[in-house]
């Protein structure tokens, strides 16, 4: 069973893959993110640290062999098992293809849109804006598969809209105590509605609200409305279910 170092810096969510695979296969791993074991910009810059890493990149792995890896897939693969590599070639084959999947498909959007609200990355403010929406007719929503319907049907409608756009719309509260309201990552700064008649069925139901990226109050709506999870201070009700427009 591997054994050894991941060095990294604090909260590097790459460095997430090895530590996930190693908490499933068993894998036992130390994690040097911070001082005296590892300071980025310092340590990653030594003739010792660039001997065994010669980009100086993290994550990068030191088994207690002496064996180096660096490159987050290649680290996990090597932290993994059986179960989780794929036990036949055909297994192996299709973890491949997710893990590649996630590389082309996920993080690229994902580095544009979400990470900038979260601090990880500066936000492009000519590219993207973000927005709160909140559906007006609360006393409208009865039964909660139905007030889900109506998240699913305008999503449906605004089918041609997913290359500029990215949601996460959340249903909170029980049957006749219900609201509806979500996040909105469009391409440019103003509501994307507005560009075809096709796309305007729905959006005249909700209330609007441009979100400042850099504000805590998008950083904290946009981590939980993604998440699904946290305090919903502003909502009031309980999370019931989420709908993610892509």
């Amino acid at each position: 069973m591997a054994a050894g170092t991941l060095y990294t810096y604090p909260e590097n969510w790459r460095a997430f893959k090895a530590q996930i695979a190693a908490q499933y296969s068993g894998a036992r791993l130390k994690v040097a993110s911070s001082p005296p074991a590892f300071t980025f910009g310092q340590t990653n810059r030594t003739p010792a640290f660039l001997n065994n890493f010669p980009l100086g990149k993290v994550p990068a792995y030191q088994g207690d062999d002496g064996f180096c890896l660096f490159e987050s897939n290649a680290i996990a693969h090597y932290l993994s098992n059986e179960a989780l590599r794929g036990a036949t070639p055909q297994a192996a084959a299709q973890v491949l293809q997710w893990v590649s999947f996630a590389d082309s498909e996920i993080i690229p959007p994902a580095s544009a849109w979400v990470f900038p609200t979260l601090g990880i990355m500066q936000f492009n403010k000519q590219g993207y804006s973000i927005w709160y929406c909140v559906y007006k007719y609360p006393e409208e929503l009865t039964l909660t598969f139905k007030s889900c319907n109506l998240i699913t049907g305008m999503f449906q409608r605004l089918d041609k809209l997913r290359k500029n756009a990215f949601a996460s719309v959340i249903l909170f509260g029980t049957n006749n105590d219900s609201s509806i309201s979500g996040i909105w990552v469009f391409r440019g700064q103003d509501l994307a509605f507005t560009l075809s008649d096709d796309w305007q069925i729905d959006y005249e139901s909700y209330e609007w609200r441009k979100l400042d990226p850099n504000s805590e109050e998008c950083k904290t709506m946009v981590k939980e409305y993604f998440a699904w999870e946290g305090e919903f201070k502003h909502v009031g009700k309980s999370f019931n279910q989420g709908k993610i427009f892509k």
